[in-house]
Formats: structure tokens, C-alpha cells, sequence
């Protein structure tokens, strides 16, 4: 097949710096995805978990106060500042913090101003797993995870182009095409 020079050049450039950009973040998610699909090795990983309990003043425990809880908390290492979730009931309020490979709760009681709090970190295998999934990692990693995605698919579409242009292999890009769709086929057909 014929292709115009200076779209082999440009995607010869392209190529070369979107797989230098890419290098670490296809090593993660290959190693990670490996990882994610063998779950069994790391069974008999436990995860640590720290409990406190401390007293929380009445005058932030007021409907009015929540932020001022909130920013209380904060300001006191009580939460990590992932994503939280607040519930109010009659008598508690229950905060969740959840962050890629840890979770904390939180319970207060309304009453008297206990709180308990409970941090579970499920170490680093975990952390990098939520990462690759895109689990409570927050905004600036989504962005990390769909600039890859894009990344990706320039380098993998100027290899195409640059395997089309060479003679020698176009029997083994047409092969490897064939079997890919046969894969993907198969997939449908049978899963």
C-alpha cells in the first residue's frame, strides 16, 4: 500500500513522542491490569485498620454547623478529604471517606459528642488497583486515565500507519487485524 510521505513523517514523530509520554503510565495499567485479573495473590494480604475515639464540641454538631464540622474534622486529621458521603439521622451522623485503596467511617453521636472513627488502609496492591480502575481517585486522575486512553489510541493508530507502509509486513498487519476481529467476534458470540 502507498502512503504519503509526510503523513508517514508525521505519524513517525507522532509515534515516537506519544510512546515516550506513554512508557510508565502502559507499564502501570499493564501491571495492574495483570493485578487486577488474579485477585487470589493477595488473599492472604490484610489490611490495616486503625480505630479512634475523641469528643466533638455540641456547637458543631448542629445542622447549621456541618461545614464548620466538616472543616473541623479536616483541620484535626480526622479525614482524608477523598469523597465524602454525610449522613444525617435523629441521633448520628455517619461521614465516609473513601480514597483509592483506603476507607474511613466516622460516627457521631449527636448527644453527647462521641465519635468514633475507623481508617482501614488496604495497602498498596489495592491503591494502585483503584487507580487503574478510576476508583475514589478523584478528578485529576480521571483526567491521568482518559489522557492515556487518547494517548493510546494515537500511538496505536500511527504504528498502523507506519506497519502499513512497510512491504514486508503487511501480510502480518492483515493477519493480525483478521485474528483480532476473530477474537473480538468470538468474544460476542460466546460470552
Amino acid at each position: 500500500m502507498r502512503i504519503n510521505k509526510s503523513l508517514l513523517s508525521y505519524s513517525r514523530l507522532l509515534h515516537v513522542y506519544v510512546s515516550m509520554a506513554l512508557l510508565t503510565m502502559m507499564i502501570f495499567f499493564s501491571i495492574t491490569g495483570i493485578t487486577l485479573n488474579h485477585p487470589q495473590w493477595f488473599d492472604d494480604q490484610q489490611a490495616t485498620v486503625v480505630e479512634a475515639d475523641f469528643v466533638i464540641d455540641q456547637t458543631l454538631l448542629q445542622p447549621h454547623s456541618q461545614g464548620e464540622l466538616i472543616s473541623f474534622l479536616y483541620h484535626n486529621n480526622q479525614l482524608n478529604g477523598n469523597r465524602l458521603t454525610i449522613e444525617r439521622e435523629e441521633d448520628e451522623i455517619f461521614i465516609s471517606d473513601k480514597g483509592p485503596g483506603t476507607h474511613l467511617s466516622l460516627t457521631i453521636d449527636l448527644a453527647s459528642g462521641e465519635a468514633f472513627k475507623e481508617a482501614t488502609d488496604y495497602g498498596y496492591w489495592a491503591l494502585f488497583n483503584d487507580l487503574h480502575k478510576g476508583r475514589n481517585s478523584g478528578t485529576f486522575w480521571r483526567f491521568v486515565i482518559d489522557l492515556s486512553a487518547i494517548l493510546m489510541i494515537f500511538f496505536s493508530v500511527t504504528g498502523f500507519i507506519l506497519a502499513l507502509a512497510q512491504r514486508r509486513v503487511n501480510r502480518t498487519v492483515g493477519l493480525s487485524l483478521v485474528s483480532s476481529l476473530l477474537v473480538v467476534i468470538g468474544y460476542l458470540v460466546w460470552v
